[in-house]
């Protein structure tokens, strides 16, 4: 990853470079850390086009190597964690108070939190709690690039809080959702954990890195719930010429099937496998396709895609 930082005067600026070297950096996915920085995982000649350009104005532009810290860790007291953000999936652990819940508890313990949406459902929840409107921003990202935008965020540690129909779904939303991400994965010091079905008498805290290990024990152990340690690597994917398929796990008949935020279509058995050709859906393998939505599914590969299945009880809230 590299930190892209960035400096022009306004009267060196009559034709609106600067604007252009934001738009530039957007294009090609970067993330803003603040004003004149940014975090990028590449550069393109695009990018560097414009650069040429700003630098030809009079503006200057420096990159270098980004390695992100906690304070924990640069701390010469090597003083404990501080801030914790929870990161809430879907409307239904806000339905059910657990982010409320999850925030005491992690308030008694010592520590300053934070609670932020994850996808549209998560947004108009919360939103609706506090009584103001939903941002159309945050709706339209997806969830992987709200958790690379919460990594860059003022904390020392991260925690999903998730609410699927069993711990090893959410095992596989969470691999999904976080090998999706661009920014999070790289920081393996940056303490990443996973709460599923919280609340509830299967409940699980699910450790993603090893930087949160420690943690994660002292959360579990006051939660009273078991620690999983799983493996990011959840997805197989059969390559046949120039189709890919990929098996959904957890299918139960009846599940609504979601693919990237949409609906895709209806399993009609426990073993269904979506189909993908040229980045399109084409078919859905024991399972109705939507054809509508299908049409609107584009995919660099499945090994990339976020599936999941939710049940006909989670459709109804």
């Amino acid at each position: 990853m590299h930190l892209l930082l960035y400096d022009i005067q306004a009267k060196k600026d009559p034709h609106g470079i600067r604007i252009r070297l934001v738009r530039a950096l957007r294009k090609a996915g970067a993330y803003q850390l603040h004003r004149s920085a940014w975090v990028i995982d590449e550069i393109n000649d695009c990018l560097l086009g414009i650069v040429k350009e700003y630098r030809s104005a009079g503006g200057s532009v420096k990159i270098t190597e980004w390695l992100p810290r906690t304070i924990g860790e640069v701390s010469p007291a090597k003083v404990s964690l501080l801030k914790v953000s929870i990161a809430v999936n879907g409307n239904g652990p806000v339905l059910e108070g657990a982010h409320l819940a999850l925030k005491d508890v992690l308030t008694e313990m010592g520590f300053m939190v934070d609670v932020r949406p994850l996808g549209e459902s998560a947004s108009v929840a919360l939103a609706k709690e506090s009584g103001i409107r939903a941002s159309l921003m945050q709706i339209n990202k997806s969830i992987s690039r709200t958790l690379d935008e919460a990594a860059l965020s003022d904390l020392d540690a991260l925690i999903i809080l998730n609410s699927g129909r069993s711990v090893q779904s959410g095992v596989i939303f969470g691999a999904q959702t976080i090998s999706n991400t661009r920014i999070l994965k790289n920081m393996v010091s940056l303490p990443l954990m996973q709460i599923e079905r919280f609340g509830k008498a299967d409940a699980a805290l699910i450790v993603w890195c090893d930087a949160a290990r420690g943690l994660a024990r002292r959360i579990a152990d006051e939660l009273r719930i078991p620690m999983l340690m799983p493996n990011l690597e959840t997805k197989a994917i059969t390559v046949q010429g120039r189709k890919e398929i990929r098996q959904v796990h957890y299918a139960n008949m009846g599940d609504t099937l979601i693919m990237n935020g949409r609906r895709i279509g209806v399993c009609l058995t426990d073993q269904v496998y979506v189909v993908v050709e040229d980045g399109k859906l084409v078919d859905i393998i024991g399972g109705k396709i939507s054809k509508r939505e299908a049409r609107k599914i584009r995919v660099d590969s499945l090994s990339s895609a976020i599936v999941k299945t939710v049940s006909p009880a989670d459709n109804e809230k």
